[in-house]
Protein backbone atom coordinates (compact mmCIF):
# COMPACT_ATOMS: atom_id res chain seq x y z
CA UNK A 1 0.00 0.00 0.00
CA UNK A 2 1.36 3.40 -1.05
CA UNK A 3 0.10 6.05 1.34
CA UNK A 4 2.28 9.12 0.73
CA UNK A 5 2.41 11.57 -2.16
CA UNK A 6 6.15 11.66 -1.52
CA UNK A 7 6.47 8.05 -2.62
CA UNK A 8 8.89 7.78 -5.57
CA UNK A 9 6.38 6.01 -7.85
CA UNK A 10 3.70 8.64 -7.21
CA UNK A 11 6.14 11.51 -7.75
CA UNK A 12 7.44 9.95 -10.96
CA UNK A 13 3.94 9.42 -12.36
CA UNK A 14 2.83 12.93 -11.45
CA UNK A 15 5.77 14.43 -13.35
CA UNK A 16 4.55 12.70 -16.51
CA UNK A 17 1.55 15.04 -16.58
CA UNK A 18 4.04 17.56 -18.06
CA UNK A 19 5.28 17.28 -21.64
CA UNK A 20 8.90 18.05 -20.74
CA UNK A 21 9.00 15.06 -18.42
CA UNK A 22 7.32 12.80 -20.99
CA UNK A 23 9.85 13.84 -23.63
CA UNK A 24 12.79 13.42 -21.25
CA UNK A 25 11.73 10.06 -19.81
CA UNK A 26 10.11 8.52 -22.89
CA UNK A 27 7.11 7.58 -20.74
CA UNK A 28 3.45 8.58 -20.52
CA UNK A 29 0.31 7.95 -18.47
CA UNK A 30 -2.67 5.77 -19.36
CA UNK A 31 -5.81 6.12 -17.27
CA UNK A 32 -8.97 4.05 -17.02
CA UNK A 33 -9.92 0.39 -17.18
CA UNK A 34 -10.38 0.13 -20.94
CA UNK A 35 -7.22 2.06 -21.72
CA UNK A 36 -5.05 0.05 -19.33
CA UNK A 37 -6.44 -3.15 -20.85
CA UNK A 38 -5.32 -1.91 -24.28
CA UNK A 39 -1.90 -1.08 -22.87
CA UNK A 40 -1.59 -4.59 -21.46
CA UNK A 41 -1.88 -5.98 -24.98
CA UNK A 42 1.65 -4.57 -25.28
CA UNK A 43 2.95 -5.74 -21.88
CA UNK A 44 6.53 -4.83 -22.75
CA UNK A 45 5.44 -1.16 -22.69
CA UNK A 46 3.79 -1.24 -19.25
CA UNK A 47 6.17 -0.08 -16.54
CA UNK A 48 3.78 -0.28 -13.58
CA UNK A 49 0.11 0.15 -12.67
CA UNK A 50 -1.30 2.13 -9.73
CA UNK A 51 -4.71 1.00 -8.43
CA UNK A 52 -6.68 2.88 -5.78
CA UNK A 53 -7.50 0.65 -2.81
CA UNK A 54 -11.21 1.44 -3.13
CA UNK A 55 -11.27 -0.21 -6.58
CA UNK A 56 -12.56 -3.69 -5.79
CA UNK A 57 -13.93 -6.82 -7.36
CA UNK A 58 -13.26 -8.58 -10.65
CA UNK A 59 -11.76 -5.51 -12.32
CA UNK A 60 -9.08 -5.16 -9.68
CA UNK A 61 -8.21 -8.88 -9.79
CA UNK A 62 -7.72 -8.63 -13.57
CA UNK A 63 -4.96 -6.06 -13.15
CA UNK A 64 -3.27 -7.92 -10.31
CA UNK A 65 -3.22 -11.07 -12.44
CA UNK A 66 -2.07 -9.60 -15.77
CA UNK A 67 0.35 -6.81 -14.92
CA UNK A 68 3.93 -7.36 -13.84
CA UNK A 69 4.06 -4.51 -11.30
CA UNK A 70 0.83 -3.35 -9.66
CA UNK A 71 0.66 -1.20 -6.55
CA UNK A 72 -2.28 -0.27 -4.35
CA UNK A 73 -2.52 3.41 -3.48
CA UNK A 74 -4.73 5.49 -1.22
CA UNK A 75 -7.71 6.91 -3.18
CA UNK A 76 -6.74 10.53 -2.58
CA UNK A 77 -3.39 9.95 -4.29
CA UNK A 78 -5.07 9.28 -7.63
CA UNK A 79 -5.60 13.01 -8.11
CA UNK A 80 -1.83 13.46 -7.90
CA UNK A 81 -1.34 11.41 -11.07
CA UNK A 82 -4.27 12.40 -13.30
CA UNK A 83 -5.79 15.59 -14.72
CA UNK A 84 -9.39 14.33 -14.79
CA UNK A 85 -12.06 15.59 -12.39
CA UNK A 86 -13.47 12.12 -11.68
CA UNK A 87 -10.58 9.67 -12.07
CA UNK A 88 -11.29 5.97 -12.46
CA UNK A 89 -8.71 4.91 -9.90
CA UNK A 90 -6.41 3.00 -12.29
CA UNK A 91 -3.35 4.57 -13.93
CA UNK A 92 -0.50 2.90 -15.81
CA UNK A 93 2.95 4.31 -16.49
CA UNK A 94 3.96 3.19 -19.99
CA UNK A 95 6.97 3.45 -22.24
CA UNK A 96 6.45 5.23 -25.53
CA UNK A 97 6.28 2.80 -28.48
CA UNK A 98 9.23 3.06 -30.87
CA UNK A 99 8.57 2.74 -34.60
CA UNK A 100 10.79 2.97 -37.69
CA UNK A 101 10.33 3.37 -41.44
CA UNK A 102 10.37 -0.40 -41.89
CA UNK A 103 6.82 -0.43 -40.49
CA UNK A 104 5.55 1.70 -43.42
CA UNK A 105 4.13 -0.47 -46.24
CA UNK A 106 6.05 -0.40 -49.51
CA UNK A 107 2.87 -1.00 -51.50
CA UNK A 108 -0.87 -0.45 -51.03
CA UNK A 109 -0.27 1.64 -47.92
CA UNK A 110 -2.61 4.22 -46.41
CA UNK A 111 -0.86 6.95 -44.40
CA UNK A 112 -2.45 9.84 -42.52
CA UNK A 113 -0.50 13.12 -42.19
CA UNK A 114 -1.73 15.51 -39.49
CA UNK A 115 -0.48 19.08 -39.91
CA UNK A 116 -0.65 21.90 -37.34
CA UNK A 117 -3.46 20.38 -35.28
CA UNK A 118 -3.48 21.97 -31.82
CA UNK A 119 -6.55 20.51 -30.07
CA UNK A 120 -5.76 17.34 -28.05
CA UNK A 121 -9.34 16.03 -28.17
CA UNK A 122 -9.37 16.31 -31.95
CA UNK A 123 -6.04 14.52 -32.30
CA UNK A 124 -7.15 11.68 -30.04
CA UNK A 125 -10.35 11.25 -32.05
CA UNK A 126 -8.37 11.30 -35.31
CA UNK A 127 -6.00 8.58 -34.05
CA UNK A 128 -8.93 6.43 -32.93
CA UNK A 129 -10.64 6.89 -36.31
CA UNK A 130 -7.42 6.17 -38.23
CA UNK A 131 -6.97 2.93 -36.31
CA UNK A 132 -10.54 1.88 -37.11
CA UNK A 133 -10.35 2.91 -40.77
CA UNK A 134 -7.33 0.80 -41.66
CA UNK A 135 -4.64 3.48 -41.69
CA UNK A 136 -1.18 1.90 -41.66
CA UNK A 137 0.71 4.78 -40.02
CA UNK A 138 0.24 8.38 -38.91
CA UNK A 139 2.70 11.25 -39.35
CA UNK A 140 2.31 14.16 -36.93
CA UNK A 141 4.05 17.21 -38.34
CA UNK A 142 5.95 19.62 -36.11
CA UNK A 143 3.54 22.06 -34.50
CA UNK A 144 0.90 19.41 -33.81
CA UNK A 145 -0.14 18.84 -30.19
CA UNK A 146 1.80 16.23 -28.19
CA UNK A 147 0.25 12.83 -28.92
CA UNK A 148 1.05 11.71 -25.35
CA UNK A 149 -0.96 14.53 -23.80
CA UNK A 150 -3.33 12.73 -21.36
CA UNK A 151 -6.40 14.07 -23.19
CA UNK A 152 -5.08 12.76 -26.52
CA UNK A 153 -4.44 9.34 -24.98
CA UNK A 154 -7.93 9.17 -23.47
CA UNK A 155 -9.61 10.24 -26.73
CA UNK A 156 -7.56 7.79 -28.81
CA UNK A 157 -8.92 4.80 -26.84
CA UNK A 158 -5.65 2.92 -27.09
CA UNK A 159 -4.85 3.53 -30.77
CA UNK A 160 -1.27 4.55 -29.94
CA UNK A 161 -0.48 0.96 -28.95
CA UNK A 162 -1.64 -0.63 -32.19
CA UNK A 163 -0.14 1.17 -35.19
CA UNK A 164 2.86 3.41 -35.91
CA UNK A 165 2.55 7.10 -35.04
CA UNK A 166 5.56 9.27 -35.88
CA UNK A 167 5.96 12.52 -33.92
CA UNK A 168 7.60 15.82 -34.86
CA UNK A 169 7.82 14.90 -38.53
CA UNK A 170 9.59 17.46 -40.72
CA UNK A 171 9.31 18.44 -44.38
CA UNK A 172 12.14 16.10 -45.38
CA UNK A 173 10.23 13.09 -44.10
CA UNK A 174 7.16 14.16 -46.11
CA UNK A 175 9.31 14.45 -49.24
CA UNK A 176 10.79 11.03 -48.52
CA UNK A 177 7.30 9.56 -48.28
CA UNK A 178 6.49 10.99 -51.72
CA UNK A 179 9.82 9.66 -53.03
CA UNK A 180 8.68 6.20 -51.91
CA UNK A 181 5.68 6.48 -54.19
CA UNK A 182 2.98 7.84 -51.90
CA UNK A 183 0.46 10.20 -53.52
CA UNK A 184 -0.81 13.09 -51.42
CA UNK A 185 -4.53 13.75 -51.01
CA UNK A 186 -4.91 17.07 -49.19
CA UNK A 187 -8.15 18.12 -47.51
CA UNK A 188 -8.87 21.70 -48.63
CA UNK A 189 -12.28 23.39 -48.28
CA UNK A 190 -11.47 25.55 -51.34
CA UNK A 191 -10.63 22.63 -53.64
CA UNK A 192 -12.69 21.95 -56.75
CA UNK A 193 -12.48 18.15 -56.51
CA UNK A 194 -15.09 16.49 -54.27
CA UNK A 195 -13.55 13.93 -51.94
CA UNK A 196 -15.62 11.05 -53.32
CA UNK A 197 -14.14 11.64 -56.79
CA UNK A 198 -10.53 11.28 -55.64
CA UNK A 199 -8.45 8.14 -56.17
CA UNK A 200 -7.44 6.41 -52.93
CA UNK A 201 -5.94 3.27 -54.46
CA UNK A 202 -2.33 2.17 -54.04
CA UNK A 203 0.05 4.16 -51.84
CA UNK A 204 -1.86 7.18 -50.54
CA UNK A 205 -1.17 9.77 -47.84
CA UNK A 206 -4.21 11.76 -46.69
CA UNK A 207 -3.32 15.20 -45.29
CA UNK A 208 -5.49 16.88 -42.64
CA UNK A 209 -4.62 20.39 -41.43
CA UNK A 210 -5.52 22.23 -38.27
CA UNK A 211 -8.64 24.37 -38.26
CA UNK A 212 -6.68 27.54 -37.44
CA UNK A 213 -3.21 27.20 -38.98
CA UNK A 214 -4.23 25.16 -42.04
CA UNK A 215 -1.79 23.30 -44.28
CA UNK A 216 1.98 23.89 -44.25
CA UNK A 217 3.78 25.41 -47.23
CA UNK A 218 5.54 22.12 -48.07
CA UNK A 219 2.28 20.81 -49.51
CA UNK A 220 2.23 23.70 -51.97
CA UNK A 221 5.48 22.54 -53.56
CA UNK A 222 4.66 18.82 -53.72
CA UNK A 223 2.27 17.26 -56.26
CA UNK A 224 -1.06 16.56 -54.57
CA UNK A 225 -4.76 16.07 -55.18
CA UNK A 226 -6.81 18.60 -53.22
CA UNK A 227 -10.27 17.53 -52.14
CA UNK A 228 -13.22 19.16 -50.42
CA UNK A 229 -16.26 17.93 -48.54
CA UNK A 230 -19.45 19.57 -49.83
CA UNK A 231 -21.13 21.77 -47.21
CA UNK A 232 -24.42 23.58 -47.07
CA UNK A 233 -24.32 27.27 -47.96
CA UNK A 234 -23.01 29.49 -45.19
CA UNK A 235 -20.82 26.81 -43.56
CA UNK A 236 -17.10 27.43 -44.02
CA UNK A 237 -15.58 24.17 -42.78
CA UNK A 238 -15.95 21.05 -40.66
CA UNK A 239 -14.25 20.08 -37.43
CA UNK A 240 -10.88 18.56 -38.39
CA UNK A 241 -11.61 15.22 -36.75
CA UNK A 242 -14.99 14.94 -38.47
CA UNK A 243 -13.52 15.84 -41.88
CA UNK A 244 -10.74 13.32 -41.35
CA UNK A 245 -13.22 10.55 -40.57
CA UNK A 246 -15.33 11.28 -43.65
CA UNK A 247 -12.33 11.17 -45.99
CA UNK A 248 -10.71 8.12 -44.38
CA UNK A 249 -13.89 6.11 -44.67
CA UNK A 250 -14.20 7.00 -48.34
CA UNK A 251 -10.65 5.71 -48.73
CA UNK A 252 -11.57 2.59 -46.74
CA UNK A 253 -14.62 2.00 -48.94
CA UNK A 254 -12.74 2.36 -52.22
CA UNK A 255 -9.76 0.28 -51.17
CA UNK A 256 -11.82 -2.57 -49.74
CA UNK A 257 -14.11 -2.60 -52.75
CA UNK A 258 -11.07 -3.15 -54.95
CA UNK A 259 -9.83 -5.99 -52.74
CA UNK A 260 -13.23 -7.66 -52.71
CA UNK A 261 -13.56 -7.40 -56.48
CA UNK A 262 -10.04 -8.75 -56.97
CA UNK A 263 -10.70 -11.73 -54.71
CA UNK A 264 -13.78 -12.63 -56.80
CA UNK A 265 -11.85 -12.82 -60.07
Amino acid sequence: MITSRRNALIKYASRLLERKARDREGKFLVEGVRMVREAMKRPELVEYVLVACDVTGEMEEEFWRDAASVYRIRPELVKEITDTENPSGIVAVCRKPVWDWESIPESDGLILIVDNLRDPGNLGTILRTAWAAGVDAVFLLKGTVDMYNPKVIRSSMGAVFHFPVFEKVGNDEVRELCHRGYRLVVADPKASLVFTDADYYGNVAVVIGGETAGISAVFEELPASRVRIPLREGVDSLNAAVACGIILYEAWSQRHLVRENTSMI
